[in-house]
């Protein structure tokens, strides 16, 4: 049996969890891990369970077919983006604070 046919085939299967599951992790993350320590660690077991158990099962169902990809590639990428976002936002909220204009 081969995969089934997609209504819309220029979208890929896996839209819905790029686009949606994953960010909302990150947005979760950001919001209860305040401190750098604490959020790296979150972002790790984040990273892990969706590299080694949520991609692995995606495959499983055939929403996904992964050709010369690697989980651990996942994990490094789902690290990497989720510092450079919580750095990017740090960042912008910096910046964003009333700055002091009163002369001493």
């Amino acid at each position: 049996m081969g995969l089934p046919i997609a209504f819309l085939p220029f979208i890929p299967r896996a839209f819905p969890f790029d686009f949606s599951m994953i960010p909302v992790a990150y947005m979760l993350l950001y919001q209860y891990f305040r401190t750098w320590k604490s959020f790296i660690l979150a972002q790790l077991i984040m990273a892990l369970t969706y590299a080694y158990i949520g991609e692995p099962f995606c495959e499983w169902i055939k929403l996904v077919n992964y050709l010369e990809w690697r989980y651990r590639y996942s994990f490094i990428y789902y690290i990497i983006v989720g510092i450079v976002t919580r750095a990017l936002i740090l960042k912008l909220a910096s910046l964003s604070k009333p700055q002091d204009l009163t002369t001493k």
